[in-house]
């Protein structure tokens, strides 16, 4: 997911699920100039929430689209509309969210969109009101519903390294990759709404609660992107994904070490060790495929040199476990 201090960093001088940034603090008229942008005011969308949730599926409006060609200095962005078999495997996905999140959605989220080609697997992001309520939008690369899930997470880990490290991500074959994604965003939907963490993005704290509470810390986390001692991991701080943050940077023959410390740790999975936001909806997503879709999470890290596979499996049991356990009953709430 790329926050809006990325999109921020961006901008000024002139992001998948997207790489964190760490950024100067925003001066005022930065902040004024984010809340002004006009993808992120909420009177420059169509939106009803009264109608079925099912119906926030649709066009990407032109000042999304214009948005994200910009900031990703993409031209080739295309709306995408979706035929009526995918228009049915979204309905479905819909349905099954967790109760909280589906309510979140129906009152806040103003549209589900998707966009051909993409850089990454989606997007979520925030737009205020005039009284400054929150609400949000998300998009998604069309190609989540063509490639398989288990395809989508290892692409994502794979970009990890400087080569191919034969690292494979198993999460059975019976859905595409927009049931992860759709699960990630939407958690990170429901906590800028409802709050799972202290906060998303340090750029939500300085525009909607005047900076306070920026020292805040979370479950295994001492601040936002640092990690308790106790939860940090061996090569954790050297990981970028999808060639973002001058990635990649690691090596294949790090690949053991790497997952050898995720399978000690209480994250559930790579992506989610960056930030505490990220470490929610992973952890609450991959509850999500395997206790309620009822699909295999396994990650296969080849052996070499005699050496036999190293197999790790994050939420079978430990920390991770417990952890996504609590966050996906907030969602349910």
């Amino acid at each position: 997911m790329k926050t809006a201090w990325t999109i921020l960093a961006l901008l000024l001088p002139a992001a998948a699920c997207r790489q964190p940034l760490r950024a100067q603090e925003p001066s005022q008229a930065a902040i004024e100039q984010f809340l002004a942008a006009p993808q992120n005011q909420l009177k420059n969308y169509a939106f009803d929430p009264a109608l079925p949730l099912e119906s926030r599926i649709g066009p990407t409006p032109p000042i999304v689209l214009e948005f994200l060609r910009r900031i990703d200095d993409r031209p080739d962005y295309q709306a995408y509309t979706l035929t009526p078999k995918e228009l049915a495997v979204m309905h479905g996905y819909l349905v099954s969210l967790p109760a909280g999140m589906r309510k979140v959605f129906q009152e806040r989220l103003v549209g589900i969109y998707f966009i051909e080609p993409f850089m990454g697997n989606g997007l979520g992001s925030w737009l205020v009101d005039d009284k400054k309520k929150v609400y949000a939008w998300i998009v998604l690369n069309h190609q989540g519903l063509r490639r398989g899930l288990s395809e989508t997470l290892t692409a994502r880990d794979a970009s990890v390294f400087k080569g191919d490290a034969g690292v494979k991500v198993d999460c059975g074959g019976a859905h595409p990759g927009v049931a992860y994604t759709l699960l990630h965003e939407g958690t990170h939907i429901y906590d800028y709404v409802r709050g799972i963490t202290p906060f998303v993005e340090r750029m939500m704290v300085h525009a909607l609660r005047d900076g306070k509470g920026l020292d805040a810390s979370w479950d295994a986390w001492e601040r936002i992107d640092k990690p308790r001692k106790d939860a940090a991991f061996p090569l954790r701080d050297k990981l970028t994904f999808f060639g973002l943050g001058k990635g990649p940077r690691l090596k294949p023959a790090q690949a053991r070490r790497l997952y050898s410390g995720l399978a000690q740790s209480p994250f559930a999975s790579l992506y989610g060790s960056q930030t505490w936001a990220e470490d929610a909806a992973d952890l609450a997503t991959f509850y999500h495929i395997t206790q309620v879709l009822k699909q295999p999470y396994i990650i296969t890290v080849p052996g070499k040199g005699g050496r036999e596979a190293l197999t790790v499996e994050p939420l079978k049991a430990g920390k991770a476990l417990e952890r996504a356990r609590r966050v996906y009953g907030q969602l349910e709430r």
